[in-house]
C-alpha cells in the first residue's frame, strides 16, 4: 500500500510539473478529437447550441405565462392621490349638518382596491372578488370649510362574460400546448443542426489534414524525382522536355504544399470558433475510415418523422391558428353582446368608522353591452372573408409542404442507403490508385517508366484519396440529416431526447 501511495504521489507531482512548464512556456493546449468528440463538444458549448437553449427557455417561459392565465390572481390597485379643480357641488359640514354648495373648489381623492380574479376557461369570461376604498376631500377656495367623505365597498363579486360565441381561452388550450411541444422538438432539431454543422466543420479540417499530408508526401517525392531527373539529364538519359515536366510538377507540388498549409489553418480556425474555444488551441482530428453497416427503412423513417418532427406539429398549429382567426372574425360580424354583473355591499360616511359601520347597503348592478354595426362599409364582413381565404391558403400550403416533406425523407433515405456502396467503391478506388502510383513510381526510379504515366498516376492517386474523404463526409452528413428529420438515433435504436428540466434549470 505504501508503494502504491508513493507511486500515486509521484504521478501527481509529475503532472503538476508538466502543467506548470506548459504555463511558463505559454504553450497552447492541444486536443486530439474524433468525430464523436467534435459533435459532443459542439452540442455542449458551441454558440449555436447556447442560442438554441436560450430560445427554448423563452418558449418555456411563454408557456408558463399561458398556464398562469388560468390561475387566480390577487391584485392591489391604488391611486394615492389625485387632484381636480373645477366648478362642482362641494359638500361641507357646518353645525353638524351637511351643506352642498355650487362653487369652484378643489378635490383630492385617494383610492385603493384589492381584487382576486379568475378567468373562466369553459365560458371565456372572468370572475373577481374584490374590495374598494375611496377617500375624497373637498374644499372651497377662500373658505376654510372642508368635507372629507369615505366610500367603501367591503366586498364585491363581479362577472364579465362575452356573449358573441368566441372563447379565447378555449382556442388557447388547443394551440399553446402544441406550440410548446413544437418548441421542445425544435430544440432537439436545433441540436441535430449543430451536430450536422459539427460534421461539416470536422470534415473540412479532416480533408485539409489529408490534403496537407498528401502535399507533403508529393513535395518530397517530386523533390527526389527532380534531383534524379537532373542527374539523368546531365548524362543524356532523358530529354529536356521530360526534365521540364518533372521540374514543373516539383514547383506545383511546392505551391500545393503552401496552399495546403493555409487551408488547414483556415479550417482549424473555423472549427475552433464553431466549438466555442476562445483560446488559440491546437486541434488534431482522428479520422476513422470505418462506418457502421446498416440500412434505414423508408416506412420506419416516415412514421418517425410524422410523429416526432416539429414541422408536423407546426402544420397542425398553423391550421388551428387560421381557424381561430376565422372564429374571431365571425364573432365580430353582426350584433355583439357582453354581459357585466356585480353584487356586493357599500357604504358612505364622513368618518372612517362610519364608512365601515356594521350596517352596509346592498350594491348590485347588471349591464348588457350591445354593439350594432349600422354603417361599417362591410369592414367586419370583409375581415371574415379574408380570414376564410387565409385558412384555405394555409390548408393548401400545409398539404404541399407535407408532400414535399415526405418526398425529402424518401430522397434522403435512398441517398443514405446508397452511400455505403459509394463509400466502398471510393475506398477500393483509393487502394487501387495508391498501388498504381507506387508501381509507376518504382518503375520510374528504376529507369523503366515514363514521366507522363507517373504524373497521371500521381493525379489519380490524389483524386481517389479526396474522393474517398468526400464520400465519407457525405455518408455522415446524410446520417445526421436523417436524424434531424426523424429525431431518432438509428445506431443506438432509440429516439433523440433532451433533459428539458436541466436546460430550464441551468
Amino acid at each position: 500500500m505504501n508503494r502504491i501511495f508513493l507511486i500515486s504521489i509521484s504521478l501527481v507531482l509529475t503532472a503538476v510539473t508538466i502543467i506548470a512548464q506548459e504555463q511558463q512556456t505559454g504553450a497552447n493546449p492541444k486536443y486530439v478529437l474524433t468525430l464523436e468528440d467534435v459533435v459532443q463538444i459542439a452540442k455542449e458549448q458551441s454558440p449555436q447550441a447556447i442560442q438554441a437553449r436560450h430560445s427554448f427557455r423563452a418558449s418555456y417561459f411563454s408557456f408558463m405565462s399561458y398556464k398562469a392565465t388560468f390561475l387566480p390572481k390577487l391584485t392591489l390597485t391604488t391611486s394615492p392621490t389625485s387632484w381636480d379643480k373645477s366648478i362642482r357641488t362641494i359638500s361641507s359640514v357646518k353645525d353638524g349638518n351637511v351643506v352642498s354648495t355650487e362653487a369652484k373648489g378643489n378635490t383630492f381623492t385617494s383610492t385603493a382596491g384589492l381584487a382576486l380574479s379568475q378567468n373562466i376557461g369553459f365560458t371565456g369570461g372572468n370572475i373577481s372578488l374584490g374590495s374598494d376604498f375611496t377617500r375624497r376631500q373637498d374644499f372651497l377656495e377662500n373658505n376654510s370649510d372642508i368635507a372629507t367623505q369615505f366610500t367603501t365597498t367591503p366586498i364585491r363579486l363581479s362577472i364579465s362574460q362575452p356573449l358573441n360565441g368566441y372563447n379565447q381561452f378555449r382556442w388557447d388550450k388547443k394551440i399553446e400546448p402544441l406550440r410548446y411541444d413544437e418548441a421542445k422538438q425544435n430544440y432537439v432539431v436545433a441540436m441535430e443542426q449543430v451536430s450536422a454543422r459539427a460534421v461539416s466543420n470536422f470534415f473540412s479540417l479532416a480533408i485539409a489534414q489529408v490534403n496537407l499530408k498528401m502535399s507533403q508526401t508529393n513535395f518530397e517525392n517530386q523533390k527526389e524525382l527532380y534531383s534524379i531527373s537532373v542527374g539523368r539529364y546531365n548524362i543524356g538519359l532523358i530529354a529536356e522536355d521530360a526534365l521540364l515536366q518533372v521540374e514543373l510538377r516539383y514547383m506545383q507540388a511546392e505551391s500545393s504544399l503552401n496552399q495546403a498549409m493555409i487551408d488547414i489553418e483556415s479550417s482549424r480556425s473555423r472549427l475552433r470558433s464553431f466549438l466555442g474555444y476562445r483560446d488559440n488551441v491546437e486541434i488534431e482530428l482522428l479520422i476513422n475510415p470505418e462506418i457502421p453497416s446498416f440500412k434505414v427503412l423508408y416506412e420506419e423513417a416516415l412514421n418517425l418523422a410524422m410523429t416526432r418532427n416539429p414541422e408536423i406539429i407546426s402544420y397542425n398549429r398553423r391550421i388551428l391558428e387560421a381557424e381561430r382567426s376565422v372564429a374571431l372574425a365571425k364573432s365580430q360580424t353582426g350584433i355583439t353582446l357582453n354581459l357585466d354583473a356585480s353584487f356586493g355591499t357599500n357604504k358612505t360616511g364622513y368618518t372612517f368608522n362610519d364608512a365601515y359601520s356594521p350596517r352596509f347597503d346592498d350594491r348590485e348592478g347588471v349591464s348588457l353591452r350591445i354593439n350594432v354595426p349600422i354603417l361599417d362599409w362591410n369592414q367586419t364582413r370583409n375581415r371574415y372573408r379574408n380570414a376564410q381565404s387565409l385558412l384555405e391558403v394555409t390548408e393548401t400550403q400545409v398539404q404541399q409542404q407535407e408532400t414535399d416533406f415526405k418526398q425529402d425523407i424518401y430522397l434522403q433515405v435512398m441517398s443514405f442507403n446508397m452511400q455505403e456502396d459509394q463509400l466502398r467503391i471510393a475506398a477500393k478506388a483509393d487502394t487501387i490508385a495508391q498501388k498504381g502510383y507506387e508501381i509507376s513510381y518504382q518503375r520510374y526510379m528504376m529507369g523503366r517508366g515514363d514521366i507522363t504515366v507517373l504524373n497521371i498516376a500521381d493525379s489519380d492517386k490524389d483524386a481517389a484519396r479526396r474522393s474517398f474523404m468526400n464520400a465519407l463526409n457525405r455518408y455522415w452528413n446524410l446520417y445526421y440529416t436523417i436524424r434531424q428529420l426523424t429525431l431518432f438515433d438509428f445506431l443506438e435504436n432509440k429516439p433523440l431526447e433532451e433533459d428539458f428540466d436541466r436546460i430550464i434549470g441551468d
